[in-house]
């Protein structure tokens, strides 16, 4: 069942910004889910025109194949897609100027210092992001929160971090 290029196109364009959004849900930055998208949606084409797929459910399809991809990246690289601080830290010097490590140090301080002053909720949410790839559900359940709060709980966080940090997004 191989679909022409219009075909492809159209479903791009009616479920790609579902496949996004799932990958937003899991903490991915925007710049990112939009590249996961793009190579899921790669793949799923490629294996179309291979002759592998019998059939095509979308948006599931896709979701799917991003969120491997999403797992991969993660394995792979030994750490979150998101975090970017920590990066930027570690860089060698030669990669780096010391005023870019001085920053990076102090953002990682104000990041820091912002965690300790959150409840004690909020501190098991971002503990829970942090150090599990699993989805919201299964985070939420170990928690102890329902599925909403601990969204919402992860979403209040994220705002306070950003504040810390300055961040006008």
């Amino acid at each position: 069942m191989t679909a022409s290029v219009d075909h492809w196109k159209h479903r791009i364009a009616e479920h790609d910004h579902v496949v996004v959004l799932a990958l937003l849900s899991k903490g991915v930055r925007l710049f990112d889910a939009r590249d996961l998208s793009q190579e899921a949606w790669t793949r799923l084409i490629e294996a179309d025109r291979a002759g592998r797929l019998d059939r095509i459910e979308l948006p599931g399809l896709v979701i799917r194949q991003a969120m491997f991809l999403l797992a991969e990246r993660r394995r792979v690289g030994g750490r979150r897609v998101e975090v970017d601080v920590e990066e930027a830290v570690s860089l060698p010097a030669a990669e780096a100027s010391q005023a870019d490590i001085v920053e990076a140090r102090q953002q990682l301080g104000l990041v820091s210092a912002s965690l300790a002053k959150l409840p004690v909720r909020g501190q098991q949410v971002m503990s829970s992001m942090l150090d599990s790839s699993d989805g919201h559900a299964e985070q939420a359940a170990r928690v102890g929160l329902s599925v909403q709060r601990f969204r919402q709980a992860l979403c209040e966080v994220r705002a306070k971090l950003r504040a810390a940090l300055g961040d006008e997004r």
